[in-house]
């Protein structure tokens, strides 16, 4: 990647569309370590479509967007990317944070150091209790947390958020908030969220205006 070692993740002169008029329009923007950017703007201003963008997940229409050799991120996305009805655990789900980690082998299979990550993460967000769980059993706070504990699990270069905060109650709002200000100091960190107060009680933000659709 042509940029300087402290740039995760660069976007040049990008535009995107779902087929009508331009949802992103010429933005550039770089993510560097140690960066805690907050998206703000309307619904339908493009924040989801961004953090899309940000992680691979959609590729633009014009413009190039560049990231680090080997960049791990981890992703809570707003729109669920996982079907509820398939048979799958909360530990499960947690541990595919973990696909790819240097504690898993080839096969995918999760080495004792990366069980452990696993169990302290599923214990911190009050998962134990459900861990053997399927997921379309879980209440909508108990499936946010579960989302949330596999997106930091792998201790990931780049954490992208939509909504984080969604469904989630007082004490774990204030969890999710110390979170952040505990890891976005060895961790950049891309975040939708709407929530004033859960903003105002994070440290080092650099607000984006997004404009509407």
């Amino acid at each position: 990647m042509p940029v300087d070692a402290q740039t995760l993740v660069r976007l040049t002169h990008v535009w995107f569309d779902y087929g009508r008029r331009p949802l992103i329009a010429d933005v550039s923007l770089e993510v560097k370590r140690g960066d805690f950017i907050v998206l703000t703007g309307p619904n339908g201003g493009g924040k989801t479509t961004l953090l899309r963008l940000i992680t691979g997940l959609l590729k633009p229409c014009k413009g190039r967007v560049e990231r680090a050799e080997e960049l791990t991120v981890g992703y809570l996305p707003q729109k669920r990317g996982i079907d509820r009805a398939f048979p799958i655990t909360v530990r499960e789900v947690v541990e595919t944070g973990l696909m790819g980690a240097p504690g898993s082998s080839r096969l995918g299979r999760l080495k004792a150091e990366n069980r452990l990550k696993a169990d302290e993460v599923i214990a911190r967000w009050g998962l134990t209790d459900f861990e053997s769980r399927p997921i379309d059993s879980l209440s909508g706070g108990q499936w946010q947390r579960t989302l949330m504990a596999r997106a930091i699990v792998g201790q990931p270069q780049l954490l992208v958020l939509d909504e984080p905060d969604t469904h989630l109650d007082a004490h774990y709002k204030q969890l999710l908030t110390q979170t952040l200000n505990e890891i976005s100091a060895d961790c950049a960190v891309v975040m939708v969220s709407h929530d004033e107060e859960l903003l105002g009680n994070l440290s080092g933000l650099r607000k984006i205006a997004m404009g509407e659709q």
